[in-house]
């Protein structure tokens, strides 16, 4: 074994023994902060309790008609406070959908209902009652009004605590944590992934699935973060908005989903979800026009809204398994069809907890089914990208080396129409002329320079180029043969049609083989005739010459690799087409045709 694989192999052993002791170090960290925790390693002993709160339990209620109330009727609730009361106590209480009234020995203290103005919504959302207390206010009664905006609040319970603000704090939002983070999370991880498709939109034309993953991790997360009860306390101004929050984002939050399945759908379910998608708006602009107009608040059509999702979810089940049954064998079927289901499951299981708890604060099962989603579905998307950005720069490459090999061959083909020969020997003629025609060395010396040019800027050049440019380099070639051989070359032109486009050095190869194999060769005096007409269909060229010939049997046979380039050449760029008819003794005729359909590569001249 070489120095080198000796080398390379310590390198890989000394990588896995990195790797697995980094695990092994993980492992006992987690398992040491474990023992840690359920072991008592400090002894800690007090005389002073921390004030912390007490829940009320000796107080009285009672149900009072009042034709004001938004059902007609409220709850009055009376009690006396302690004798002996804190400097940082509180009174605190939470209430959903309800208006609040406290009375502290008759005097109105506290007060929760809808603003006169600017009033769009019957209820004041889901809050938090926080009132100081202060020593004066020990033994004092209390009366606290609670108001339920709609039936089904009627016999909920108020829970009334008083102490600490902060150990009442702290002790919600240990209850609340794990909602608040996972919903975190999932606004988090929305974020990225809106911002990963919306760079891909930008600059590759792809991540609309991405997106609406992004988005209904969004909604999903708000949905969450502000149904929780700790939320009213980061905003107790703004109570109203919370609830709508949660309630909009649980309107639309199924659209999303359905969107990024849609994207793994074949055409038959596509329709179906888009129909759902469709409907899914209109309903929610329907329950939105209705709050506008005070006629329904949200919260008495959310049972439209636990419609809409429950039918999404059997809409996406029904398309997963006809796909499947259509499908088998399709990969698309897998990964990024199923996990979604969960995250479905989740929800539906969130809805139903909703309806048998009341509420839905603190379920966790459509967090918890997402957070599993994520996993997966983050790595099978980043996988998948991946992979596609790994072809793509392969397809690139191939794109690239082929690009390179065409180029190549293409200036190898131009290349080969100068032929070697053909510029000796017209630097040959132009040493002769310079001895006895100073003259016409000098003409002959401005027409090769020129043809030199020529052939240089169409190599230059990509794709096709103007019958013009392709007739002057024709012309340049034949007048400088007709200087060499004098007396022997006749090049007549009967031009129809101009405004055309062809291949590069298409005419000439085949004007060559005329003069050499068919005049110059034989030692015989001829013409060369170009033609251009057109049909309906095409733009016919052909060069005819009444040179010495041969057979058609040996067409193909002996034809030159020019010539061979220029039908390759044709068939390639434009579709082109190109015929070669021959008679011993009489002469040859070269006809090529251009289909005029742009489809088929034929482009006119503006």
């Amino acid at each position: 074994m070489s120095d080198t694989e000796n080398k390379e192999k310590r390198k890989r052993n000394l990588s896995r023994i990195s790797n697995l002791l980094s695990i092994i170090a993980g492992v006992v960290l987690i398992l040491f902060l474990g023992w840690l925790y359920v072991t008592d390693n400090v002894e800690v002993r007090q005389s002073r309790n921390d004030s912390g709160f007490t829940t009320v339990k000796d107080y009285t209620c009672v149900e009072i008609e009042d034709e004001e109330a938004p059902i007609g009727v409220k709850k009055e609730y009376t009690f006396t406070l302690s004798e002996t009361l804190n400097g940082d106590s509180h009174l605190a209480f939470y209430t959903v959908h309800q208006y609040v009234d406290v009375w502290l020995d008759g005097e109105n203290i506290y007060s929760l209902k809808p603003s006169d103005t600017k009033r769009i919504s019957k209820t004041v959302g889901s809050n938090w009652v926080m009132i100081p207390l202060y020593r004066k206010d020990a033994g004092k009664e209390v009366r606290v009004t609670i108001t339920p905006v709609y039936e089904s609040f009627r016999d909920r319970e108020v829970e009334f605590l008083i102490g600490s603000s902060l150990a009442i704090y702290t002790n919600r939002l240990s209850k609340d944590l794990p909602q608040l983070i996972l919903g975190i999370m999932a606004v988090f991880v929305g974020l990225v992934f809106g911002c990963v498709a919306a760079y891909n939109l930008i600059k590759k034309r792809r991540g609309k699935d991405l997106a609406a993953l992004g988005a209904f991790s969004v909604m999903l997360g708000l949905w969450r973060l502000t149904d929780t009860r700790f939320t009213p306390f980061m905003l107790q101004e703004k109570p109203v908005l919370l609830f709508y929050v949660s309630v909009t984002m649980l309107m639309l939050g199924m659209v999303p989903v359905v969107r990024w399945i849609e994207g793994h759908s074949y055409k038959e379910s596509r329709r179906v979800l888009d129909i759902y998608c469709i409907a899914a708006a209109l309903i929610c602009l329907i329950q939105l026009f209705l709050q506008f107009l005070g006629i329904l608040d949200l919260r008495e059509t959310l049972f439209i809204t636990h419609i809409v999702i429950a039918v999404g979810i059997a809409v996406v089940i029904g398309s997963v398994i006809y796909e499947k049954k259509k499908y088998p064998r399709k990969p698309e079927m897998q990964i990024a069809k199923k996990l979604p289901l969960i995250c479905l499951l989740g929800i539906m299981a969130d809805v139903v907890a909703f309806y048998v708890k009341g509420n839905s604060s603190g379920l966790l099962f459509s967090l918890l089914a997402f957070l599993l989603y994520i996993v997966f579905t983050g790595i099978a998307t980043m996988f998948n990208y991946s992979e596609q950005e790994m072809q793509l720069a392969e397809k690139d490459r191939q794109l690239a080396e082929k690009e390179r090999k065409l180029t190549e061959r293409r200036i190898a083909t131009m290349m080969s129409q100068i032929r070697t020969h053909f510029i000796f020997n017209v630097l040959t003629a132009i040493s002769g002329f310079c001895k006895y025609d100073a003259e016409k060395a000098d003409e002959a010396l401005i027409l090769f320079s020129r043809y030199l040019r020529r052939n240089i800027k169409i190599i230059e050049e990509e794709g096709l180029i103007d019958f013009s440019k392709e007739l002057e380099q024709l012309q340049d070639y034949v007048a400088l043969e007709q200087l060499r051989f004098p007396d022997t070359i006749t090049f007549e032109k009967e031009i129809e049609e101009t405004n055309f486009r062809i291949p590069p050095l298409t005419i000439q190869p085949i004007v060559e083989n005329a003069i050499k194999h068919g005049l110059v060769e034989h030692g015989r005096s001829g013409r060369v005739k170009l033609q251009t007409m057109s049909d309906e269909r095409n733009i016919i060229i052909t060069v005819s010459d009444d040179g010495i010939g041969f057979i058609p049997e040996e067409c193909i046979r002996e034809e030159s690799v020019g010539i061979r380039n220029v039908r390759f050449r044709l068939e390639s760029m434009v579709r082109g087409s190109l015929t070669i008819e021959s008679s011993p003794d009489k002469g040859t005729k070269v006809t090529i045709y251009i289909p005029k359909e742009e489809k088929n590569g034929f482009k006119r001249v503006s």
